[in-house]
């Protein structure tokens, strides 16, 4: 018979008040504040977003259609 054990170690980290104020401090400077108002990816999703609309809306109606010919 075997058997398995699986466990973990757990460890906790602490810091004084000191060190925790430089690791924001340096967090806060890495992040980059993007105050850009030509964003590529938004144009795309919008984009993409207006060819479901149309392609929906042109499906309905010919299916809307075909159901007033069938009549």
């Amino acid at each position: 018979m075997k058997i398995y054990c699986i466990s973990w170690k757990d460890e906790r980290w602490s810091a004084d008040k000191e060190t925790l104020k430089a690791i924001n401090k340096m967090i806060s400077n890495n992040n980059k504040i993007k105050s850009n108002f030509f964003n590529p990816e938004a144009i795309l999703l919008y984009f993409m977003y207006c060819i479901g609309f149309v392609y929906h809306g042109f499906i309905s109606f010919v299916r809307w259609i075909a159901k007033k010919i069938k009549r």
